[in-house]
């Protein structure tokens, strides 16, 4: 990062997710793509325990010395004013789905209660995705909450906290709620992945035709018959039937294609060199999981409005001097 950012963004998956799937998985890389295209700088973070749950005992106080470290190393240099002086500091953002949401939350109660602390690791506003705030955390920086139509016990427990927020610190939050189950059209995969030269209308029709012969999606509607969550079996047999070592084999035993130029679908293969071996699998199916569960629309991080979410914040942040 050479210039100054016009805001960071800091980022927070959830259970089970690795951080750096937010450059790789089909949501996670639209809302990376909407955000640097505003200019807004990227910072993922990882768990104490990569595949489990955010802890605030193990990961509270590691988040705030690295992202502090991360500011002092990175942004000061860049973001320093006229002839050295003092660093102005670009909006700081945060998102959190699932896990990441509540551990998001957390730390912008504790941001509230001793900014000193935390200083200049202070959030201008948030995004909090599919989770609602534990009810002993409270602070009064913009928020969006993003709920899905399909979890109505979140979206209740999420109003619940706004109304009891509004009356005492009448902080800016809104809700966005997401518009309900979504199809999976034939050419839906080619379009996910326009930019990929592998997924190709051909293999994005074959995905299709799996998905119906499985059972998985009705394809007198396109929409998905069930929880996704509840086809494990049939949803792992679809993607391992497109994973890296199925079409590398087809790849070497074509004369028309080049085993090398074969990666996980989304993975340029500038990122698959930086990627470990678990996160490569973990490219090699989240492409497919990911897709039906948003289009289930029930629990799943999601890129539906977050170009709205990114307006709210560029409208309600500031920046901070050093």
């Amino acid at each position: 990062m050479i210039k100054c950012p016009r805001g960071i963004l800091f980022m927070f998956h959830g259970c089970g997710r690795y951080a750096a799937s937010f450059f790789y998985s089909p949501q996670g890389r639209k809302m990376v793509e909407m955000a640097t295209e505003m200019g807004i700088g990227i910072v993922a973070f990882t768990k104490s325990e990569e595949l489990g749950c955010w802890n605030w005992a193990n990961d509270g106080d590691t988040v705030k010395k690295l992202a502090k470290k991360f500011i002092s190393s990175r942004l000061s240099k860049a973001c320093a004013g006229p002839n050295g002086s003092d660093a102005v500091y670009p909006p700081m953002y945060a998102f959190g789905a699932s896990s990441g949401g509540s551990f998001v939350g957390m730390l912008s109660s504790q941001m509230k209660q001793d900014p000193e602390e935390y200083a200049p690791f202070l959030f201008s506003a948030a995004n909090i995705q599919i989770m609602a705030p534990n009810e002993h955390d409270h602070w009064d920086i913009p928020t969006v909450f993003t709920t899905m139509s399909g979890d109505t016990q979140t979206s209740k427990r999420v109003q619940d906290w706004v109304n009891r927020e509004m009356q005492v610190d009448k902080g800016p939050y809104k809700i966005a709620t997401t518009s309900g189950r979504k199809p999976i059209h034939v050419d839906h995969f080619r379009r996910v992945f326009q930019d990929d030269r592998q997924m190709s209308d051909k293999i994005s029709g074959s995905i299709y035709q799996d998905l119906s012969t499985q059972g998985v999606v009705n394809s007198s509607t396109d929409e998905v018959f069930t929880n996704p969550r509840f086809s494990k079996d049939a949803v792992m047999s679809i993607w391992q039937k497109y994973d890296l070592l199925s079409r590398k084999e087809i790849a070497n035993d074509s004369k028309h294609l080049d085993a090398s130029d074969v990666h996980p679908f989304g993975v340029s293969k500038r990122l698959m060199r930086s990627l470990k071996k678990e996160e490569l699998d973990d490219a090699d199916s989240i492409w497919l999981i990911e897709e039906l569960n948003v289009a289930w629309d029930g629990h799943e991080i999601t890129a539906y409005g977050f170009e709205d979410v990114l307006e709210f914040f560029v409208e309600t942040g500031s920046a901070r001097l050093e």
